[in-house]
């Protein structure tokens, strides 16, 4: 087990990107999806793949017990992100280092002085796994990391590494006074071991931002994000085509009529292309939705049946046939 205590003393091997960022389509087939996400009584990494191609039909794998369980930092793992490249050589789960069944939790002090890290597994193959670190990837004015997502960029060859945070005056050690309006971070890397330094990536006056998550839309540098707006505990939409650092266009209002919504995950449907599917975790579990419109955001609410109760704050990855073999292979569904 290695703990990476920090990793701004080696910010310089890798430079933030501020132009257009626009990767590749990568040209994969894909059969199915594998959902992975954790529960608030065992914070740990679970899986659920799909039967076949169907997006909403999900069954639990490993017996429904955990594929990861976290042995550093808080030991709990929340908003579970699972990252691949486009070649499909490497696989990458991210999570929020935060145990909110810890004696005396509050989330006011997780807020101020909780996890500036993450918890990171790799894999070669989706079912090899190394141990878990946990990597520092704020600066000290930081209260937290949260809910990561990542994008590959083909074309630079490394990850862009998205989380929330809330930060503190440089004067204010302890973190003790008001912090500014928590917003959403970024970094870049080849490895998940050596980072850029943490830069502001979506900061707005008077709104409180978290949970960001992307969706590529089928051509190069045209993306929807989803992100949570804490002064209504709700989630809203903007486009681009001009990449992850072009000019993003609000969808107005919020998605969905639920009075509470976090956790977007997305993605697009393998069968049809003009199809995409939002999950929206309500506090309790999620409500997916489904848009034939993505550019005017008119989502309607899928039907639930086969989607497994009580499901988190996680991500969706399209599985090739050789990863939905692999998968089933290794862990054998209920």
């Amino acid at each position: 087990m290695r703990i990476l205590s920090s990793v701004l003393a080696v910010a310089s091997i890798l430079t933030l990107s501020t132009g257009r960022v626009i990767p590749r389509q990568d040209g994969n087939s894909y059969v199915g999806y594998l959902l992975s996400t954790f529960s608030d009584a065992n914070p740990s990494v679970f899986w659920y793949l799909s039967e076949g191609s169907d997006p909403l039909a999900f069954k639990a794998l490993n017996g429904g017990c955990p594929v990861l369980e976290s042995t550093v930092g808080t030991r709990a793992v929340r908003d579970v992100f699972l990252a691949s490249n486009a070649a499909r050589s490497e696989y990458f789960i991210i999570a929020t280092d935060l145990d909110i069944n810890a004696e005396g939790f509050s989330w006011d002090e997780a807020t101020r002085r909780g996890s500036r890290g993450l918890t990171i597994w790799k894999s070669d193959n989706l079912v090899d796994w190394s141990e878990p670190t946990l990597t520092t990837i704020e600066e000290d004015t930081a209260g937290m990391a949260w809910a990561p997502s990542a994008v590959w960029n083909d074309d630079e060859q490394q990850y862009y590494l998205f989380w929330a945070s809330r930060l503190y005056d440089p004067s204010d050690s302890d973190h003790t006074g008001t912090a500014g309006l928590d917003r959403i971070r970024y970094s870049t890397t080849k490895d998940f071991v050596t980072f850029s330094s943490p830069a502001d990536y979506v900061a707005l006056d008077g709104i409180p931002l978290i949970d960001q998550e992307f969706l590529e839309l089928g051509t190069p540098g045209a993306y929807a994000r989803f992100i949570k707006d804490e002064n209504v505990n709700q989630v809203y939409q903007e486009t681009t085509t001009g990449g992850l650092f072009g000019e993003w266009t609000r969808i107005p209002g919020y998605i969905g009529d639920n009075p509470l919504s976090e956790g977007p995950a997305s993605f697009p449907d393998i069968e049809n292309s003009e199809l995409y599917h939002l999950f929206l975790d309500n506090y309790e579990e999620y409500v997916p939705f489904q848009t034939s419109d993505i550019n005017t955001g008119s989502w309607e609410k899928s039907r639930t049946a086969s989607l497994p109760s009580g499901l988190k704050h996680g991500s969706v990855l399209r599985l090739t046939q050789s990863e939905y073999d692999t998968i089933t292979s290794k862990y054998a569904t209920n």
